[in-house]
C-alpha cells in the first residue's frame, strides 16, 4: 500500500535560514492511521534536500530514499509490460483493450478480445491510471511499520535558501534614520507556504548545524526592533524570529523589515595616512542603548543618503558592508574620498647615527570646506623598537606599530603636525647575537 503525504496535509512548518546558502525545514504533517506495512510518499520537499540529514519521528521508518528519477514515457510502459492498456483510434475515437508485450524497438500489442498481435499502432496508447510506485515530482520514499500515530514530524537541511540583511542609512542635519531588512532568496526548488521564519546571524560550521536545534534559549526584548521581529542570543550566535508566518515562493526574493531606528547620533571624521593619496570620509556609529540602538546587527550592506535642506531632497552619498556587530560596539563605515579636503604627508629630515636612526614626518592638513572638520591620522612604523621624540599634538598608541593623531581643522585652515621618531637598532643587534 502507498500512502502519500503533500504539504496539503501540512499542520506546521518553520525555516531556520543561514547566512551560508542552506536552511533548516521543519514539518508537522497529519498522518493516517496504518495497520499494515506502508510505503509512504512525502512529497513537497525541496529538491536541493540532503539526503543524510533527515530526521523522522511519528513513524517507524525501516529504509528511507529520495526519488528524483521521476515519471516518463518509458517508465510508464515499463510499468505496463504483461498489462492492460486502451488503444484509441485517432479518427473514431474508439477504446479497444491490448496487452502490452514489448516496448524495445516500438511497441508490440496483443488484442485481449481476438489474441491478434499488432506491431507499432497507429492511434493513442491510454494507461488506465497512474502505476502507486512512481512519482512526478521529488519525494521521499520510506518503508514504515503499522502505525498509530496521527502525525509526521520531519526536519532536513536544504541547499539553495539563504538570507542577508541590508540597510538604508539616511543623514539629517546631527542626526541620523536607520533601517534594515532581511533579503531572502529561495532556490531550492521547493514552495513555503504559511511558513514561521527564523533567520540565524553568525559563521556556523556545517558539521556542529545539527547538533543545535533543541537549545532554546531566554528571548529578551528589544524595544527598537519592528514587532514583527524578535531577537535572541543562540548559543554562539543570534536568531531573529518572525512574529506570524510567511510565504516563500520558489525562485523569489523577499524582505522583510526587521529594524528601525529614528534620530540616531553619528560621527563624521576623514581618515589618512602616509599611503593614502585622498582623505576618506568616515561615518562612525555606537550600536548602543544610549544612542537608541544596541541591537546585535547582522552582517550587511548599508547603503548611505543625505538629506539636501537647499533642495529638499535626499541624495545617494555612499556605501560599505559591515561584519556582524554585537551591541555597544561602533560600527565604521568608508563611504567616499573627500573633495574638500588635503592632506599631505613628507619626511622633513632622516639621518642615521651609531646604532639609531632618526625620522622627522610631517602631515598637513587643509580645509577648503565652509565648516569645521575633524581629520584622523594613521602613522605606521615598520620599526619594533622606537620613540616619539617631540611632537606638536598629542598621539594615541593604537598598537605597537600605529599610532594615530586626531585634529579638529577650522574653515579655510591650515594645520601641520609634526613629530620626530628614533628607532633604536642595537636592540637589533643583540637579538641576532643571542639567536646566533
Amino acid at each position: 500500500m502507498v500512502y502519500k503525504s503533500s504539504s496539503a496535509n501540512t499542520q506546521n512548518l518553520s525555516l531556520t535560514i543561514y547566512n551560508d546558502n542552506f536552511a533548516v525545514v521543519k514539518e508537522t504533517r497529519d498522518y493516517a492511521l496504518q495497520e499494515n506495512e506502508t510505503i509512504v510518499h512525502y512529497l513537497d520537499v525541496a529538491k536541493k534536500i540532503e539526503t543524510d540529514s533527515i530526521i523522522v519521528s511519528g513513524v517507524e521508518v525501516q529504509e528511507l530514499n529520495y526519488d528524483f528519477d521521476l515519471v516518463d514515457k518509458a517508465k510508464l510502459l515499463e510499468k505496463y509490460m504483461d498489462h492492460t492498456v486502451l488503444l484509441q483510434d485517432s479518427k473514431t475515437k474508439v477504446k479497444t483493450e491490448y496487452r502490452l508485450l514489448s516496448m524495445s524497438g516500438g511497441l508490440v500489442l496483443e488484442n485481449t478480445a481476438t489474441k491478434e498481435i499488432v506491431l507499432d499502432p497507429d492511434g493513442e496508447i491510454i494507461l488506465p491510471k497512474l502505476p502507486d510506485e512512481l512519482i512526478v515530482k521529488p519525494a521521499l520514499v520510506w518503508k514504515v511499520g503499522p502505525s498509530n500515530s496521527k502525525s509526521i514530524n520531519v526536519s532536513y537541511i536544504t541547499k539553495g535558501i539563504s538570507w542577508e540583511s541590508n540597510y538604508v542609512l539616511k543623514l539629517k542635519c546631527e542626526t541620523f534614520d536607520l533601517t534594515g531588512w532581511v533579503e531572502i532568496d529561495n532556490f531550492s526548488g521547493a514552495a513555503f507556504l504559511d511558513a514561521k521564519l527564523k533567520v540565524l546571524a553568525g559563521d556556523v560550521n556545517l558539521a556542529e548545524v545539527g547538533r543545535a536545534y533543541y537549545i532554546e534559549p531566554v528571548v529578551y526584548s528589544l524595544t527598537n526592533m519592528e514587532e514583527q521581529f524578535e531577537e535572541k542570543p543562540f548559543a554562539d550566535y543570534h536568531i531573529y524570529t518572525l512574529k506570524g508566518t510567511t510565504t516563500l515562493k520558489d525562485n523569489q526574493k523577499k524582505q522583510i523589515k526587521f529594524i528601525h531606528v529614528e534620530n540616531g547620533t553619528f560621527k563624521r571624521y576623514y581618515e589618512f595616512d602616509s599611503y593614502s593619496e585622498n582623505p576618506k570620509v568616515m561615518l562612525e556609529i555606537k550600536n548602543s542603548v544610549p544612542n537608541r540602538m544596541g541591537i546585535p546587527l547582522p552582517k550587511g550592506k548599508i547603503k548611505v543618503y543625505q538629506d539636501d535642506p537647499v533642495e529638499n531632497s535626499t541624495e545617494f552619498i555612499g556605501e560599505d558592508r559591515i561584519a556582524h556587530t554585537t551591541k555597544d560596539e561602533n560600527i565604521s563605515l568608508y563611504i567616499g574620498n573627500a573633495f574638500d579636503i588635503v592632506c599631505e604627508s613628507k619626511i622633513l629630515k632622516r639621518y642615521k647615527m651609531k646604532n639609531f636612526e632618526y625620522e622627522k614626518h610631517e602631515y598637513i592638513l587643509k580645509n577648503r570646506k565652509s565648516e569645521s572638520v575633524l581629520i584622523k591620522i594613521n602613522h605606521y612604523i615598520s620599526d619594533r623598537f622606537w620613540k616619539i621624540e617631540e611632537s606638536t599634538d598629542e598621539f594615541k598608541l593604537v598598537d605597537t606599530n600605529h599610532i594615530e593623531f586626531w585634529a579638529e581643522v577650522a574653515p579655510e585652515e591650515e594645520k601641520t603636525i609634526s613629530f620626530g621618531i628614533t628607532c633604536d637598532r642595537s636592540i637589533y643587534m643583540e637579538i641576532k647575537k643571542s639567536d646566533d
